[in-house]
């Protein structure tokens, strides 16, 4: 079992879609309408959760790119993506906290959680308070969007707290085991 945030499309470079491939079961967070509908029309069975994950409960605007993985809650991104030429669509999506992401999977064991939100990678962990649920493997992106420069100094030490390890750093994404899978 699996939860991809960010999720994105559910082909083109999924993160998820070998595992799907292979009858795992998940839930993929993915506040973009554009690739939440991708998800539904080819992955039926699979939990599409239409949201962004951080200080739930309130409506949040994403700065959607229209067939990228680079649409952001952070408005100095868009602008900087802007600035490269690219057109933003603002969407207001409901948001959720990790904590009540992770209740709504209730007690079962989640083999892998994936954050890949765009530079709020932060604002994701700051919402884990509460959920006493500790996925075997984290895999969080530990750079700034479009580029080699890592972004992980202010969250990782929430990560740590939470009895995780450090395992390896791959140029983009940053793994974690939690001390119980190691």
């Amino acid at each position: 079992f699996y939860i991809d945030i960010g999720a994105q499309d559910p082909i083109i470079d999924s993160v998820s879609l070998a595992f799907h491939e292979r009858g795992w079961e998940g839930v993929s967070v993915e506040p973009s309408p554009q690739f939440a509908a991708l998800f539904r029309e080819h992955r039926p069975h699979e939990v599409v959760e239409q949201v962004a994950i951080g200080d739930g409960n309130k409506l949040q605007t994403l700065y959607e790119f229209k067939d990228t993985g680079l649409s952001t809650g952070d408005p100095e991104i868009a602008r900087q993506h802007e600035e490269r030429g690219l057109v933003a669509n603002e969407v207001h999506v409901p948001s959720m906290s990790l904590d009540a992401l992770l209740e709504k999977c209730g007690q079962r064991d989640i083999h892998w959680l994936k954050i890949d939100v765009e530079g709020l990678e932060e604002a994701v962990l700051r919402s884990w308070n509460e959920a006493s649920a500790r996925p075997w493997i984290l895999l969080i992106e530990a750079t700034r969007p479009g580029t080699p420069i890592t972004s992980y100094e202010g969250w990782e030490p929430l990560v740590l707290s939470k009895d995780y390890a450090f395992a390896f750093f791959d140029g983009l994404n940053r793994f974690y085991i939690h001390q119980s899978h190691s």
